[in-house]
């Protein structure tokens, strides 16, 4: 039975071992126990739909690629190959059938039913709710590579293998990450304007617009940011808590400028460059809650992020140039499917 799946932040479980896929290099990939607290960047998922190829037989069903957000590369097939037993390893996202996959769901059972998933689910209501989801719609799934017809598979490493029906070390359950700060691909929305963050172009500062209607896939990309942890991307004085804000359209990274408009200690302007140009000569920022759990995105001098009235031609304008809080200040985070993202406190996995 193929399988639809919503666009989101997943992390992929192996009913067998049970351990989650985890990559440590950007170049290699395994299994781990679940932490994705603590490995946000090597065990968090972003599963979506691809375009269908035209060479790909069966192009009514859906294609899916698994991807890291934090180093842009996406689950793969070591050379390409077809051969039962390849390895599966990571390689720069392109598009190529080997990187594209099929879900074909399992035939559900109930054993284990009556264990709870998250250890400490009774004191946080929507690990609860997590919970009995997660129960009620035990999913378990072949992961079946769309070049190759084979099976994702614990063979020792990760290895795409024949299909077998009924063997544990080819069922997967793909799981919504529960981190204190949400993952994946979100959007911004100001509580004040109910307007959403949005990047075109590199040149170009970012601004706050209305939040897009039935765009296609890719013109909705100019409004989905994700959070990197940039402790992933190799600064080690960096902590956990620390991010980098990446627009997913330009590739560029949140940044404060100076602004001769306010005074000196301000931070000032906000833009979006290209990480990869400044190495990490770039800006981070962390996450507060206010009393009305609306988000503060915090830069690194302690000024947050707000929208200006000062209308630019693409929006309105963003700016850091105040520690006080404010309505224009505080954010909604919202997943790409428009409803809230939401978070709990990190919590682990008793074996199930």
């Amino acid at each position: 039975m193929a399988a639809t799946l919503t666009p989101g932040a997943y992390v992929i479980r192996n009913r067998y071992i049970p351990n989650v896929i985890h990559t440590d290099d950007g170049v290699s990939v395994t299994t781990s126990s679940r932490d994705e607290e603590r490995h946000r960047e090597r065990q968090i998922w972003w599963v979506e739909a691809d375009p269908v190829l035209e060479d790909l037989p069966d192009e009514t069903e859906a294609v899916y690629r698994f991807a890291n957000i934090a180093k842009d590369i996406s689950l793969d097939v070591e050379g390409g190959r077809s051969d039962d037993k390849t390895k599966v390893t990571v390689y720069s996202s392109n598009g190529a059938p080997c990187q594209l996959w099929r879900l074909k769901k399992q035939p559900n059972d109930t054993e284990g039913s009556s264990k709870m998933f998250f250890s400490t689910a009774s004191l946080f209501p929507v690990c609860r709710v997590l919970n009995f989801l997660h129960l009620l719609y035990r999913a378990y799934y072949h992961i079946l590579n769309a070049n190759s017809g084979l099976a994702l598979d614990v063979h020792g490493n990760l290895r795409i293998c024949n299909v077998k029906l009924n063997y544990w070390s080819q069922y997967w359950q793909l799981q919504k990450p529960i981190v204190s700060v949400p993952a994946g691909w979100l959007r911004l929305q100001n509580v004040a304007s109910s307007q959403v963050l949005s990047h075109t172009y590199l040149s170009l500062p970012p601004t706050t617009v209305p939040t897009p209607t039935s765009p296609t896939p890719r013109e909705s990309w100019a409004t989905q940011w994700a959070f990197v942890q940039a402790s992933a991307l190799g600064d080690g004085s960096s902590g956990s808590r620390i991010y980098m804000i990446k627009n997913r359209l330009t590739g560029g990274h949140l940044r404060c400028g100076p602004s001769k408009a306010i005074h000196r200690e301000a931070v000032g302007s906000v833009n979006a460059w290209d990480a990869k140009c400044y190495g990490f000569d770039t800006e981070f920022w962390s996450f507060e809650l206010d009393a009305e759990s609306n988000w503060m995105v915090v830069h690194k001098s302690g000024f947050l992020l707000e929208e200006t009235d000062v209308r630019l031609l693409s929006g309105n304008e963003v700016a850091c140039t105040t520690k006080t809080h404010h309505k224009k200040k505080t954010w909604v985070f919202i997943d790409i499917d428009k409803s809230v993202a939401t978070s709990c406190p990190p919590l682990r996995d008793n074996g199930l």
